[in-house]
């Protein structure tokens, strides 16, 4: 039974027994009547009918607002129909964990992605010298040992000219790819925090499917797998898999 103000929704302790009073509401002074459905606006069913007048609620009257512990129990309960689609607390537990360790596990793999591209440049550039350098050969020299007199002159003019020209390309392809590496670096630690956070809230969620009778079997099931293989995972990281226990049991 609706047990708010339409207008207003300040909640109200209505019951069967109260079916057909009408009132008045405390806060917005709306009029009011209790149906089999709860509290509606009192509107005339017929046109141009007088509006009754609404009913003055006393302070001794039954019909007063629930106390606090009820009203931030409703509260809590209306809380839980809202996150019912996704499983309640434990779906939402899940979905964020989830969110967490897929976000900053891409945010590692492009961070190792930012690297390699930084360090690709810089061998682009050196690939594009020697190409020029090549180039600068006579028709029918492979190296530059084969070359005398004026052509091995010219020859050793050009490259150095095409040298120098690289040379200040070179030093700054080289200073990015340090300076991304040093930045990737820095950012692992708030990856890792990240991502064990997310294991956290996977965790948790995971529980509250497992224990939860009134959850589906089969989701009970795949959440008692996970959990699993995350105490496997975290026992692997604390045993070692070179010697000791993780050795003898062969995990890894």
């Amino acid at each position: 039974m609706n047990n708010t103000c339409p207008s207003c929704g300040v909640l109200y302790n209505v019951t069967e027994k109260d079916i057909g009073r009408r009132l008045k509401c405390k806060k917005c002074n709306a009029p009011l009547k209790v149906t089999d459905k709860g509290l509606e606006t009192d509107i005339p069913t017929a046109p141009f009918a007088p509006v009754p007048p609404p009913v003055r609620v006393e302070p001794d009257d039954d019909l007063t607002l629930p106390p606090p512990w009820q009203q931030s129990r409703q509260a809590r309960f209306r809380a839980r129909e809202l996150f019912a689609p996704i499983g309640g607390l434990p779906g939402l537990l899940f979905a964020t964990g989830i969110v967490f360790i897929l976000f900053f596990t891409f945010m590692m793999r492009l961070g190792t992605e930012a690297n390699l591209r930084a360090a690709e440049y810089r061998n682009k550039l050196v690939l594009e010298k020697d190409i020029k350098i090549r180039k600068l050969l006579p028709k029918g020299k492979t190296d530059p040992s084969q070359l005398e007199g004026g052509e091995l002159t010219k020859f050793n003019d050009e490259r150095k000219r095409i040298e120098d020209e690289y040379l200040p390309l070179l030093l700054q392809a080289e200073d990015e790819h340090r300076a991304t590496e040093i930045s990737n670096k820095r950012l692992r630690l708030y990856e890792g925090y990240g991502q064990l956070f997310g294991f956290i809230l996977l965790a948790f969620g995971c529980l509250g499917f497992a224990l939860n009778n009134q959850v589906a079997l089969l989701l009970r099931i795949v959440a008692g797998i996970i959990l699993v293989g995350m105490a496997l995972g975290l026992f692997k990281l604390a045993v070692g898999t070179e010697t000791g226990i993780g050795a003898s049991l062969m995990i890894g």
